[in-house]
């Protein structure tokens, strides 16, 4: 158990797992709607909109383990993940949100401890 000085296995686990999930899948997101363009017609979106989600998330990916901004980069990633909900939602999907729920309750959970450990405000 963690005593707010030390990080749980968990947390560690947690922290590798949205590192390594958003640092390999926004870099192929991105590529994947480049090449073929069908995130931004599936959702809507300009395909810049979307690369600058998945720029976002790539740098926040990187910094989860700078201990002074990593409630920040996990509270951007929240935000993000909150907005996938919303728009799979949006287009009548809400199966296909069912990960991006996953992320969110895993991420606020994680920020939480981050923050936590931080010892107070951000």
């Amino acid at each position: 158990m963690s005593d707010g000085t030390q990080t749980s296995r968990w947390e560690r686990v947690a922290r590798w797992f949205l590192v390594l999930s958003y640092g390999v899948g926004s870099p192929l997101f991105a590529l994947a709607e480049f090449r073929t363009g069908m995130f931004s017609e599936r959702f809507d979106y300009s395909p810049e909109f979307l690369y600058a989600v998945s720029g976002t998330q790539f740098l926040c990916a990187l910094v989860l383990f700078k201990r002074s901004v990593a409630p920040w980069s996990i509270a951007i990633l929240t935000v993000l993940s909150i907005g996938a909900v919303y728009s799979h939602f949006r287009i009548g999907s809400p199966a296909t949100a069912l990960p991006a729920v996953a992320y969110s309750v895993l991420q606020t959970w994680y920020g939480l401890r981050a923050y936590r450990q931080r010892g107070g405000p951000l």
